[in-house]
């Protein structure tokens, strides 16, 4: 017996309330491994559980026999204690069932009970399956209550083990999913009765018509944007922003644009009539303005494809008018440069360019109507800015944008070259050289018969000529050097120079004349390995006095 007390941590002379309350201690303390996920903590708790009530029943058992020794049994019927008071001085009934029953009830609330015999695991129960979860307070009860032994609670709708998070939750989520369920037709309800509202009030082919007029008689260009069939682009030009500036420069430009829808409307719409074209899906319209002028004309609807904006009523018009081509106002703009320059449109790189058999690039932009910011870069180049004003007039089909200015330094560099290289030419023409010893590293069939003439100029056959050649200025050819930069031919950088010189008689010798004069020459470069590069002579001359 001495075990059971040492296994509720008792002394062998204490009260059975004592003992009651040792038991529920050591119960309590068993919660957490009670309500373990784990298989093998939850059955170790259960074995020990076990082991607390038998100690308990043994304990009851023998306090309640010292009670029977004391006392004349009468009958084999159930033994009463004689009353005890409480604490509060209210009177306890101590109600202690035979040994043989497998319920003890120590008469402090008949809802207060404590299993005395639990299954054990050679019985083939499961232990986890053995007690009840309070769905009040969540204490762990035997199987065999009714009622929770910590607070009282209906044990008849609790839940075992394995079912902790469920029983209740589980009414909850069907709850939960049933409002869910309920949320989702109130949904779908108010969908489609929006979509059958936007569609019949807001969004059909005639409605979008007369919105997208009303929005340009009211200058809200922005609106109007949004009723617009047009494809934005990777580069940007066409969007919302850039549309509003196109229309806005439009209406303060009316003599480039006088024909343009834009540009009527801005006046104000007073009335709008409108009519769908017998199998067609174009809108022919009648406006009466403010200033009780009308306008008519024809916009062509496109119609949805999908089936989602066909459900949608997504309606829109094309950008372009079908049968005024003044109301067109997307052009695409053919832009060409040369193939190492670089183009900017607004600001914006373009690229993915064409190329051209004259050995271009050329871009295909479309943009609005109004004004755009053009710059070029070309390499060796001042860029090049300029404004392009899109307007129904505009003509050409390919602007070419080629117009750049060498920069000051390279220009220096070249005219450093040709001097260097009229000065081998002069002095090999004098010395009677020939034209590979002239180390110029280039070799032209012209320059060669050029180069001849020189040596018989200085050379004559009698033996007379030029003797000795001083060059004394060289000075850049403006009418050539300032030409803006052409890629379609080679680059033709020309100087002008100044010469004093002695000639020789018919015997060689030198004479005492003295002379002066002046030439020119041109000298052709090229762009190369991103270098500019004398490649030939475009021609050279010599004037003597």
């Amino acid at each position: 017996m001495k075990q059971y007390f040492d296994l509720l941590g008792i002394d062998e002379i204490c009260s059975k309330d004592e003992v009651k309350k040792a038991f529920l201690s050591q119960k309590a303390l068993l919660q957490n491994k009670l309500l373990s996920k784990e298989p093998g903590e939850r059955k170790e708790a259960l074995q020990q559980l076990q082991e607390l009530t038998k100690a308990y029943k043994e304990i009851i058992a023998s306090i309640n026999s010292k009670k029977d020794e004391a006392q004349e049994p009468e009958s084999n019927n159930v033994i009463y204690d004689a009353p005890e008071k409480t604490a509060s001085g209210n009177v306890n009934v101590e109600h202690v069932s035979q040994i043989e029953n497998t319920e003890i009830n120590d008469g402090e609330n008949s809802d207060d009970e404590i299993s005395a015999v639990l299954p054990t695991v050679e019985e083939g129960i499961h232990p986890e399956d053995n007690f009840k979860i309070c769905p009040k307070c969540k204490y762990a009860n035997d199987i065999s209550l009714n009622f929770c032994g910590n607070c009282g609670a209906d044990l008849r709708k609790s839940i075992g083990r394995d079912d902790i998070g469920k029983g209740n939750s589980v009414v909850t989520t069907i709850v939960k999913y049933k409002n869910y369920i309920f949320s989702i037709l109130v949904i779908l309800i108010i969908m489609v009765c929006g979509i059958g509202a936007y569609k019949n009030y807001v969004n059909t082919p005639e409605k979008v018509v007369e919105k997208y007029l009303t929005a340009l008689g009211k200058q809200d260009y922005g609106t109007a944007y949004r009723y617009l069939y047009v494809k934005e682009n990777d580069n940007d030009f066409i969007n919302k922003d850039n549309y509003i500036k196109s229309m806005e420069f439009m209406k303060k430009n009316p003599n480039d644009y006088k024909d343009n829808l834009v540009v009527e409307l801005s006046k104000g719409i007073a009335d709008i009539n409108f009519v769908q074209e017998a199998g067609q899906e174009s809108y022919k319209y009648k406006l009466r303005l403010n200033d009780n002028s009308e306008v008519e004309g024809s916009l062509l609807m496109k119609a949805p494809v999908s089936y989602l904006d066909k459900l949608l009523g997504n309606y829109k018009i094309y950008s372009y008018e079908t049968i005024r081509e003044s109301y067109e106002i997307i052009r695409a703009v053919n832009m060409e440069v040369e193939v190492n320059a670089k183009l900017y449109v607004d600001g914006v790189l373009l690229k993915s360019p064409s190329s051209t058999n004259r050995g271009t690039h050329n871009y295909i932009c479309p943009l609005f109507y109004g004004e755009h910011n053009i710059k070029v870069e070309a390499p060796f180049c001042d860029p090049y800015e300029t404004k392009l004003i899109l307007t129904p007039g505009t003509k050409s089909p390919v602007l070419y944008y080629w117009k750049s200015h060498l920069k000051k330094d390279i220009l220096q560099d070249m005219e450093k070259q040709s001097e260097d290289i009229q000065r081998k030419i002069v002095e090999g023409a004098v010395k009677n050289e020939s034209l590979e010893n002239l180390q110029l590293g280039f070799s032209e069939a012209k320059l060669s018969s050029m180069y001849d003439k020189y040596k018989r100029f200085f050379n004559r056959a009698d033996g007379s000529g030029i003797y000795s050649m001083d060059i004394t200025e060289v000075t850049s050819n403006e009418q050539y050097n300032n030409r803006l930069y052409n890629p379609f031919k080679d680059r033709i950088y020309k100087i002008n120079f100044k010469f004093n010189y002695t000639r020789k008689n018919r015997n060689g010798i030198q004479e005492s004349r003295i002379g002066n004069g002046e030439g020119e020459l041109g000298v052709v470069y090229k762009l190369e390995n991103d270098k500019v590069v004398p490649v030939g002579i475009d021609n050279f001359r010599l004037r003597t006095h």
